[in-house]
C-alpha cells in the first residue's frame, strides 16, 4: 500500500487531542460548525470488501455512497498531525506513514479494498476543519469524543484505551503520586488538553503550558519541571528511547481518566458520511475480536489493558 506525503497547515487555535481550551470551548464548537455546512445524503451504491478475511461483513443499510466513491477513487486521503508514535511521517524510512494508527488505518484500507491511502499533514487543530472542509476524508490520529466535537463531527467504533500518566524524576525524590500532591511543584504538559483544564484547578500548582510536548522529559530532565502529566504511551516511548533524561512513570498515579468508552481512541468523519464510517468501525470491531488490534497494540508497546 502507497501512501502520501502532504504539507502542514496551521488552522482553528484551541483544540487538543482529548479536549478544548476551557476558554475556547462554546466558541471552538462555533467555528467547526461554520466551516461547513450539513451534508446530503444520497443513495448508497454498493461497496466492496476483502473477502480474504473470514466472516467479516458490512452492515446494510441505506444511506450515503461515500466509501463507495473513495473506492472509485482509489485512495483514502488521511489527515495527521504529523504525531509520534500515532501517526507520523518516519524520517529515518523516506517519509513512511508510520505509528500506532497508520498501522490501524492502513489494515482497515485493506480490508475495505481501498488501494492507497494518501496522507496529509497539518496541526493537531486543523484536522477537524480539514476534514469539514472536504482536504482530508478523516482525522487519521488518535483523537477522543466530545461534547463540542460531536457538534461538527462523527465518530468511528473505539480503536484503543490510554490515560494520561505522571512523570517525574528517577526516584521520585518530591514523592509525587497525585495530582494533589503537585501543590507547590512546578506540572507541565501540552497546552489545549483537557489535562491543561485539570492541572488549572489544581489548588497551589505552579502550571507550566507547553506548545511542544517533545520539549516535556527535557525541560524535567534539566529541573525545569518537576512533574508532567501527559500521554502515557507517548511517555513511556520517550523514556524507553532517553533513559539518559531520567525520569520515571509514577507507578502508583490513578489516572483522571476512566477507561469507557469516552477514553478510548478513534477517528473522526464528516457527519454525512455514514457508509465509510459504518465501514471503519466495522473493520474495526472485526479487528479487535480477531485480535489483530491488540498485535498491533503490542508492536508499539501498549498491552491488553489498552484494548
Amino acid at each position: 500500500m502507497k501512501n502520501e506525503q502532504g504539507n502542514a497547515r496551521a488552522e482553528v487555535p484551541g483544540l487538543g487531542r482529548r479536549g478544548l481550551l476551557r476558554s475556547g470551548a462554546a466558541g471552538g464548537a462555533a467555528t467547526l460548525l461554520a466551516a461547513v455546512g450539513p451534508t446530503p445524503a444520497t443513495a448508497a451504491a454498493p461497496v466492496e470488501i476483502d473477502t480474504d478475511f473470514a466472516d467479516f461483513v458490512m452492515p446494510k443499510f441505506s444511506c450515503d455512497d461515500s466509501l463507495a466513491k473513495i473506492q472509485k477513487k482509489g485512495v483514502l486521503v488521511a489527515g495527521t498531525s504529523n504525531d509520534w508514535p500515532y501517526s507520523f511521517l518516519d524520517p529515518k524510512n523516506n517519509n513512511v506513514w508510520s505509528g500506532l494508527d497508520a498501522d490501524i488505518i492502513n489494515y482497515v484500507a485493506k480490508m475495505l479494498k481501498i488501494p492507497r491511502v494518501s496522507v496529509q499533514t497539518a496541526t493537531f487543530d486543523g484536522l477537524i476543519p480539514g476534514t469539514l472542509d472536504g482536504r482530508f476524508d478523516l482525522v487519521a490520529d488518535s483523537i477522543h469524543y466530545t461534547k463540542v466535537r460531536a457538534k461538527a463531527v462523527a465518530f468511528c467504533f473505539p480503536t484503543y484505551y490510554y490515560a494520561e500518566t505522571m512523570v517525574v524524576k528517577k526516584g521520585n525524590p518530591l514523592n509525587l503520586h497525585s495530582l494533589q500532591d503537585l501543590k507547590g511543584h512546578t506540572c507541565g504538559t501540552l497546552l489545549g488538553t483537557n489535562y491543561a483544564e485539570w492541572l488549572q484547578t489544581v489548588p497551589g500548582v505552579i502550571f507550566k503550558p507547553y506548545k511542544d510536548w517533545q520539549l516535556l522529559l527535557p525541560d524535567l530532565s534539566a529541573g525545569r519541571l518537576d512533574a508532567i502529566i501527559y500521554d502515557q504511551p507517548v511517555m513511556a516511548a520517550l523514556l524507553k528511547q532517553h533513559p539518559g533524561w531520567q525520569g520515571e512513570i509514577v507507578s502508583d498515579y490513578q489516572p483522571r481518566t476512566f477507561k469507557n468508552p469516552n477514553g478510548y481512541s478513534r477517528y473522526a468523519f464528516r457527519q454525512g458520511d455514514m457508509q465509510l464510517i459504518t465501514g471503519f468501525s466495522a473493520a474495526i470491531e472485526w479487528m479487535e475480536y480477531n485480535m489483530v488490534m491488540a498485535k498491533i497494540l503490542s508492536k508499539w508497546g501498549l498491552t491488553g489493558y489498552n484494548n
